[in-house]
């Protein structure tokens, strides 16, 4: 009867070390903070015009996300994005802005092959949409980077200078946009002064 006691306790401590060390290895969640290239397969649209890959500047502080985004297609605009990151998946809403509003909605997760997929339905405010599916890569490990992008689509083409980048930086001027508007006015975006 003693050993049968003496085994349990060793089973019992054996799976007390095992439950210890497995709640003290850090579970780290997939950082997605970079600049992306988001590449969109319309199954459906409004419109014949092409909803054009995005370059995402995202940046991950734990479960929330912000960032920057610019697009050529179907009109060159820029914007900004905002969303929430879980180790199931993101949610990422982007509002860009020229003559009129385009607002993307993405839903997806971090592949094991580094790449982001998922959904994703646009709409724009002349009554255009578009929904499909989206595959992301990382183009640049450092969000900032967004404000050299010179083009976006097929070649991908980013500014860079040849001489030694200076040590300290200061971030770009940010145009952040205040909208006004009620349920009979059309929407204008005017500077925040």
């Amino acid at each position: 009867m003693a050993s049968h006691h003496h085994v349990m306790n060793v089973k019992i401590c054996a799976a007390l070390i095992a439950a210890i060390l497995i709640l003290s290895v850090p579970v780290h969640a997939a950082e997605i903070t970079g600049l992306w290239d988001f590449r969109y397969d319309v199954a459906w649209s409004t419109t014949s015009e092409m909803l054009g890959s995005t370059i995402i500047s995202i940046i991950q502080n734990g479960s929330v996300i912000t960032g920057d985004a610019y697009i050529e297609e179907p009109e060159q605009m820029e914007g900004r994005i905002t969303g929430t990151y879980a180790p199931e998946g993101f949610q990422i809403s982007a509002t860009m802005y020229r003559r009129y509003i385009l607002i993307i909605s993405l839903r997806g997760s971090s592949q094991d092959s580094g790449l982001l997929r998922g959904s994703f339905v646009a709409a724009s405010s002349d009554g255009r949409a578009w929904r499909g599916s989206f595959i992301a890569t990382l183009t640049n490990p450092d969000p900032r980077f967004l404000g050299n992008v010179t083009s976006v689509g097929e070649k991908n083409e980013v500014a860079t200078e040849s001489k030694a980048a200076p040590t300290t930086t200061t971030p770009a001027k940010s145009r952040f946009f205040d909208i006004h508007y009620s349920r009979d006015e059309t929407i204008y975006p005017r500077p925040v002064m």
